[in-house]
């Protein structure tokens, strides 16, 4: 027997109705999600926050093909604060990959760059991490969270 892939959801049966799958996929893809939060929340690394980042979007984008399958009220409310955290964590990550992409070009093409281009890059990490912290955290104990987590 093969190796589960990642994207594969247990328990999704080929004779499911879409809204039964629906909810099946995105409980398991909220679950997962919280999961890479706490362990977020422990590591607190640019893996840890690229984990996270790679679960709100598998969230997002179920939400996207299962959006008839919900009432319409809490499901865009959810929608909202799924996205607003995508595009948080993604401030954050950019910010990790700029670095990354600087240091490789200061090494392999001799790009001078001053310490201080780091430290400005640094500096703005902090303060954006501490964001993505408490949003992430206000999160996990949101009304949001519960009143659509109900619905599966």
């Amino acid at each position: 027997m093969s190796k589960k892939k990642s994207w594969e959801i247990n328990g999704l049966k080929k004779h499911d109705d879409v809204y039964q799958g629906a909810k099946l996929i995105l409980k398991q893809r909220i679950t997962f999600l919280l999961k890479e939060i706490d362990k977020h929340f422990v590591e607190n690394s640019e893996e840890s926050l690229h984990q996270v980042r790679i679960a709100v979007r598998r969230v997002r984008y179920n939400m996207e093909l299962f959006s008839n399958c919900f009432d319409r009220k809490t499901f865009m409310k959810f929608y909202k604060t799924i996205k607003d955290l995508q595009d948080l964590t993604g401030e954050l990550r950019d910010l990790d990959v700029l670095k990354l992409n600087l240091k490789s070009l200061s090494k392999n093409n001799g790009f001078n760059h001053t310490g201080e281009s780091f430290n400005n890059i640094d500096e703005k990490r902090t303060e954006l991490n501490e964001k993505v912290k408490l949003e992430l955290m206000k999160f996990k104990h949101s009304q949001v969270l519960d009143n659509f987590s109900s619905t599966l």
